[in-house]
């Protein structure tokens, strides 16, 4: 289940930085945060993965400038450190919200323009598709990345995103209008199209499946057409199986279908038949893990997202 995003907690109090951000041979540069904080640097380092830092170090210094320079800067000593430990030797970076995650790319990507950490910063959101898809998305459009929106927004087909809830996620506040449009009509999309498995069964081959070939529980009045082109009559277990699975993918279409409730149901009605309790139990779970699975993966994957 989606976890619920909750406003941005204030960040600790002041950091005390440590190796390889204090206290490393050959510092020859100070940046002093917001809250007094100071980091020992190398100029080299930063220069080398941020034009901005390139150009601050080669404007002329006052002439009374300290043995190694002080710059103040805006960012607060949690975010830097944060931040410095992403292309740091030795930093070793740690993001434990999507929220520090969302700052410490904003100032590396967008303010100091350090392009070499957009793949790691990719892998760390990764961490948090499951549960804040909406979050993961809306850093990634934010910043172009579209391979990373589009995985978020496949993450987001496994909530019910289009149930609307009486507050509002606070995650919509770093998302444009435009951008949670194309993301709901996606999910719509996809949410149709997967349902569509369970409408119109053309698609699956002719086969001996119980729910086709019992001759003892009650058959449905409707039958279906299969990829022979023929009618096939199937029992009314399986036909309200399809018909409550197709509702429930109408509404979140990238679930667990065999760990899903509606199979335990389905399940449970077959084993009441002499007949069918005696397959039903291996070949409910097949059909459902490998073909049905598969076609709902080959409709969502022709559902395209707009940027």
């Amino acid at each position: 289940m989606m976890s619920k995003a909750t406003s941005e907690s204030p960040r600790p109090s002041k950091l005390t930085p440590t190796f390889p951000l204090a206290s490393a041979p050959g510092a020859d540069v100070i940046l002093q945060t917001s809250d007094g904080a100071y980091f020992y640097l190398h100029r080299a380092i930063l220069s080398l993965v941020s034009p901005v830092f390139q150009t601050m170090f080669s404007l002329p210094q006052p002439v009374a400038a300290p043995e190694i320079p002080i710059i103040a800067v805006q960012e607060d000593s949690v975010l830097l450190d944060g931040a410095l430990r992403f292309f740091y030797p030795g930093g070793n970076p740690a993001v434990s919200t999507i929220d520090d995650l969302r700052d410490i790319i904003e100032v590396l990507v967008s303010k100091y323009d350090v392009a070499c950490v957009v793949p790691i910063a990719k892998q760390h959101l990764a961490r948090f598709h499951s549960d804040r898809p909406l979050a993961v998305y809306g850093i990634a459009i934010a910043h172009g990345w579209n391979d990373a929106a589009l995985h978020a927004a496949r993450e987001s087909l496994r909530h019910p995103l289009r149930i609307v809830d009486a507050q509002a996620s606070p995650d919509l506040n770093h998302l444009p209008a435009t951008a949670y449009h194309n993301l709901l009509y996606y999910h719509h999309l996809c949410a149709a199209a997967a349902k569509s498995a369970t409408e119109d069964l053309r698609w699956l081959q002719p086969n001996d499946d119980v729910w086709f070939t019992c001759g003892t529980c009650a058959r449905a009045d409707a039958a279906w057409y299969l990829a022979d082109g023929g009618l096939h009559t199937v029992r009314i277990w399986f036909n309200r199986y399809l018909a409550r699975l197709g509702d429930v993918l109408g509404e979140t279409p990238g679930i667990d279908i065999v760990r899903h409730k509606t199979m335990s149901d389905a399940l449970m009605r077959a084993s009441k038949c002499t007949t069918c309790c005696e397959k039903v139990f291996d070949q409910l779970p097949e059909f459902v893990s490998t073909r049905l699975a598969a076609r709902i993966s080959e409709t969502i994957a022709e559902i395209e997202l707009k940027f």
